[in-house]
C-alpha cells in the first residue's frame, strides 16, 4: 500500500535523461521549424591591427623567396668563377639568408606605413579585408628590390670572410668588368637613340657620346632602381640631360636642342633632383672648406703666437 503510494513520486527518478530515450529528441534552446538547421553563432571578427600584420607577413614570405632565389644565383655565379668547395658553398649559403633577410628592412617599414595609412578609415574588418586582398601586389622597395641583397655591407664582409684573397680579387676584377659593359651598352644605345631623333653630324655625335658616358657611369643605377629595366625613346635619350642646359646648348643647333627637350621633358623631375643634389652638395662643400680654413688660422694663430696654451680644435 505505502509502494503503491511513492510509486508515482520514484518513476520520474528511475527514468533516463529525456535526452537518451530513443524516440525524443533533446530540448535544444533553439526552436527552429522542420527541416531548417540550428543557426550557427556569428564567427568573432579578426581584428584590423590583426589582419594588417597577417598580410604583410604573408607577402613578406613570397618576397623574402624571391630575394633568396636571387642570392643562389649570385652563390651558383661566385662557386663557378671562383671554384669554391663544398664548405665555402655552405657558408656563403648561410650569408645569402642573412642578406636576404636584412634587406626586408625598408620593405617591412613601408609595408607597414603603407596598409596602416590606407585602412586607418575602414571600421568595419569584412571592408578592411577585401581592401588588403585587392592590395596584394604592391611594389614596396622600387625597382630590382630583390638585388638589394648583393649591396649590403653584411654581404661584402662575408665574401671577404669565406673567400681567399685571391679569389675576391678574381670575382671583383669580372663584377667591375660587367658593370663597365652595362654602361657602354647603355650609354651607346642612348646615343644611338639620340642620334636617330636629331641626326647628329659626326662632330656633334662624338661630343653627346661623352657626355651620355660620363652620365651612364655616374647615374645608371639611380635610374634602374627609378624607372626599372624597361627604357622607352625618351628615358634612353634624357640620359644626356645629367650634363648641364649650356653644355647641351653648346652641341646642339636650336632646332636640335628644342627637339631634344620636347621628348624628354617628361623625365625631368629624375634630372632637376639630381641637380639640386649636386647644389647641395657644393654649397656644402664650400661651408665644409670655409670651417677647415677657420680652424686653420686658429692653428697658424697659436702657432704664431707661441705659449704654454693648448688649444683642441675638433
Amino acid at each position: 500500500m505505502r509502494f503503491r503510494l511513492l510509486l508515482p513520486l520514484l518513476l520520474p527518478l528511475l527514468a533516463p535523461p529525456l535526452a537518451a530515450q530513443e524516440d525524443v529528441p533533446a530540448i535544444k534552446d533553439d526552436v527552429v521549424a522542420d527541416g531548417e538547421a540550428a543557426p550557427e553563432a556569428p564567427a568573432e571578427k579578426e581584428p584590423l591591427n590583426a589582419q594588417i600584420s597577417r598580410h604583410i607577413l604573408k607577402l613578406a614570405e613570397a618576397e623574402r623567396d624571391t630575394r633568396m632565389g636571387f642570392m643562389r644565383i649570385v652563390i651558383d655565379d661566385i662557386v663557378g668563377l671562383c671554384d669554391l668547395d663544398a664548405t665555402q658553398r655552405e657558408r656563403l649559403e648561410l650569408a645569402a639568408k642573412g642578406a636576404a633577410e636584412r634587406s626586408m628592412k625598408e620593405w617591412h617599414e613601408q609595408a607597414e606605413r603603407y596598409f596602416r595609412q590606407r585602412l586607418e578609415s575602414a571600421s568595419d574588418p569584412d571592408a578592411a579585408k577585401e581592401m588588403l586582398e585587392g592590395m596584394g601586389g604592391v611594389n614596396f622597395s622600387g625597382n630590382r628590390s630583390e638585388e638589394q641583397g648583393e649591396s649590403l655591407d653584411l654581404w661584402k664582409d662575408s665574401l671577404k670572410d669565406v673567400l681567399t684573397k685571391e679569389q675576391v680579387e678574381r670575382y671583383e676584377t669580372i663584377l667591375a668588368q660587367r658593370e663597365d659593359d652595362r654602361v657602354d651598352a647603355f650609354a651607346r644605345m642612348s646615343l644611338s637613340t639620340i642620334d636617330d631623333h636629331l641626326r647628329l653630324t659626326p662632330e656633334q655625335k662624338s661630343k653627346m657620346a661623352e657626355i651620355v658616358r660620363a652620365a651612364a657611369a655616374a647615374h645608371l643605377t639611380e635610374m634602374q632602381k627609378f624607372w626599372g629595366d624597361y627604357f622607352e625613346r625618351g628615358m634612353l635619350m634624357s640620359l644626356a640631360n645629367a650634363a648641364e642646359e649650356e653644355t647641351l646648348r653648346s652641341v646642339l643647333t636650336e632646332k636640335q636642342f628644342e627637339r631634344f627637350r620636347e621628348a624628354t621633358s617628361n623625365f625631368d623631375h629624375f634630372w632637376n633632383e639630381k641637380r639640386r643634389q649636386r647644389t647641395r652638395d657644393k654649397e656644402e662643400g664650400k661651408a665644409s672648406k670655409k670651417q677647415e680654413e677657420a680652424k686653420e688660422d686658429v692653428r697658424k694663430a697659436i702657432r704664431v703666437g707661441g705659449g704654454g696654451i693648448r688649444v683642441k680644435i675638433d
